[in-house]
């Protein structure tokens, strides 16, 4: 078994404040060196990893984010890159230069108005746009164009809590679940993103069917000095290190025992079994729980909040046929 992919930071330098970014806490990093990206990409090429998501901070402000590009391009290994569209000449020669079946550019929007500059990228290059799902309606109108707009890939994402006052803003996943299920129907190409700590994306991942989440199972995280972690919602969290990128044997990171938790699920855990989800959920995110109860098989906190009272939940019968993204990441966010 090897990771489908790896999520790295190449800055966590960011020209905006989004106050939903689940990057909060994170400590400061200096960007990645070159010739450090260079032994990643050699190495995950080697490991046969064929995808790279490329987060941050804002990867565009990464000086030399053409060569590490370039660097994946030449090994063959694809690459999706999550950006807020604020260099919209970069990206714009990034499209010129990398067909989408390279690179994949994914556009977050959740302001009232985008740029008319961006606005015309978007309907000429068609990258993949996201928004996260809010209690002010499920898809801003501001992105309602673009989920209608053929050749345009649109994701709803379902939000992270990274501290208690984020919790007001979020849904609990049985909530989240048929407003998409719904909206899968109404726009050509709509889907929805959350982790499969949740419903596992069993289609993309058959592997996600007999694990507890895709933190070092299908995935990794790493940061910009290496540091890898089972997940980017664990960068803040010095025991879930599993070791360093451009220091440390591949092979060693990958069967750190820490990740033993992750690659194994025999039953749905949270006390919710009378949840509508409940048969074919893996229990939510491990993170989340770690974060708010200081337990990794603890209940999701958007389901069962720190001292909430079980809300009840409709019982009509859903349909489960949910699949995750054609080319995006499950809760990449940013």
């Amino acid at each position: 078994m090897k990771p489908e992919y790896l999520q790295f930071y190449p800055t966590l330098r960011c020209n905006y404040s989004c106050h939903f970014c689940f990057n909060k806490g994170v400590a400061a990093r200096k960007d990645v060196r070159p010739e450090d990206f260079d032994l990643l990409a050699s190495i995950a090429a080697q490991q046969g990893i064929g995808h790279i998501d490329l987060l941050g901070g804002e990867p565009t402000l990464h000086p030399g984010l053409f060569g590490l590009i370039e660097s994946l391009h030449t090994r063959n290994i694809n690459t999706t890159l999550s950006s807020n569209g604020s260099d919209v000449n970069q990206l714009e020669a990034l499209s010129q230069k990398y067909g989408q079946s390279t690179l994949r550019i994914g556009i977050s929007i959740n302001d009232l108005n985008v740029p008319e500059q961006l606005h015309e990228f978007i309907l000429a290059y068609q990258p993949m746009v996201k928004s996260l799902f809010s209690k002010n309606g499920p898809v801003p109108p501001v992105c309602e164009a673009y989920a209608k707009h053929p050749g345009i890939d649109y994701f709803l994402l379902y939000r992270d809590a990274m501290e208690d006052n984020d919790l007001a803003d979020t849904f609990a996943f049985y909530d989240f679940f048929p407003v998409i299920d719904r909206l899968k129907h109404v726009y050509p190409s709509f889907d929805g993103v959350f982790c499969s700590g949740f419903v596992p994306d069993t289609l993309t991942y058959p592997a996600l069917a007999h694990v507890r989440c895709p933190s070092g199972t299908t995935k990794l995280s790493v940061l910009p000095d290496g540091s890898v972690y089972p997940c980017y919602l664990f960068f803040t969290y010095a025991a879930f290190e599993l070791g360093n990128m451009f220091k440390d044997d591949f092979q060693t990171i990958w069967h750190h025992p820490m990740l033993d938790f992750f690659r194994k699920f025999e039953t749905n855990q949270c006390p919710k079994t009378d949840c509508q989800l409940f048969g074919a959920c893996h229990g939510g995110c491990p993170a989340m729980s770690y974060r708010f109860y200081n337990d990794l098989g603890g209940p999701d906190p958007r389901c069962i909040p720190p001292g909430g009272n079980l809300k009840k939940t409709n019982k009509r019968v859903l349909q489960t046929n949910f699949t995750l993204g054609r080319s995006i990441r499950t809760n990449d966010t940013d």
